[in-house]
């Protein structure tokens, strides 16, 4: 098999395990078990696993009352629909999303705080692609975002597959899941948060702009971008520097790049 057809394999059976709500791998796992933010519905652990190898785990699951099945590698396969689950998967329960009242008590508890950092809120509007949507988050932890806020239609929520790419950080986010996206970010406008969209259109480069203090920053879906009505309510559009042949970066790396760029801000 090539490594095209790996690649297109190993996907097919991250989509699988998705459709299923199945967590896999031994660092998945064990990091959602450690988090103890995410409901486990079923846990299964390969028989053919050493001591040293399930040690760990097993610990995990009895501390937070979680019963641990144990059954043969193949039949995990079966259960998650993919072979490469290093002998542990678990079937999750609904994701335990966050309200805007908690958005709101957070964003008093940081103002209240002694830290350094203004407050970072990033929003996705309909980013679809879970594997994305996943690094997002992930960039998001690394520069310490307060919270992020996500649309309920025609966007990816959060699943194994997005808690995967995501490295873990879906363990460690507040998110919000919205239907009223619009509302919310108007909601943080009055609270005194400057709301910056992600454009590759924008006239202003991210180069010139001032971006310190508390930040509301929108990320708009590759295909169609930041909709209409969101994008009346942002103060500024920014757009990132193209020195290439290609104009354009895909979301998660604008989102990287731009968040990163606010932090160096907060920080000067």
């Amino acid at each position: 098999m090539s490594r095209s057809d790996k690649r297109k394999s190993r996907r097919r059976q991250l989509q699988a395990s998705h459709q299923k709500n199945w967590l896999i791998g031994r660092y998945a796992v064990t990091e959602a078990l450690r988090a103890a933010k995410w409901p486990f519905e079923e846990l299964y652990m390969s028989d053919s696993l050493t001591a040293s190898e399930s040690a760990e785990v097993e610990q995990l699951a009895n501390d937070a009352q979680i019963s641990a099945r144990h059954d043969s590698t193949d039949r995990l396969s079966e259960l998650c629909s993919a072979e490469h689950h290093q002998g542990f998967a678990a079937r999750m329960g609904p994701y335990p999303y966050e309200t805007f009242e908690q958005l709101r008590a957070r964003l008093r508890d940081s103002g209240a705080s002694d830290s350094s950092l203004a407050p970072i809120v990033v929003v996705c509007d309909r980013i679809q692609d879970t594997f994305n949507f996943g690094a997002i988050l992930r960039s998001c932890d690394a520069t310490n975002v307060t919270a992020v806020v996500i649309g309920g239609d025609q966007q990816a929520g959060v699943t194994p597959q997005v808690a995967r790419s995501s490295a873990g950080a879906v363990h460690h986010l507040p998110i919000v899941m919205t239907t009223h996206l619009v509302d919310i970010v108007v909601e943080l406008k009055k609270s005194g948060f400057q709301i910056i969209a992600a454009s590759e259109k924008a006239d202003d480069s991210l180069w010139t702009c001032q971006l310190d203090g508390p930040t509301a920053l929108v990320i708009g879906s590759e295909a169609r971008g930041i909709s209409n009505e969101l994008q009346t309510v942002c103060d500024n559009h920014v757009s990132i520097p193209m020195m290439g042949r290609v104009n354009s970066l895909n979301a998660s790396v604008a989102a990287g790049i731009l968040l990163y760029e606010i932090r160096r801000q907060h920080n000067s």
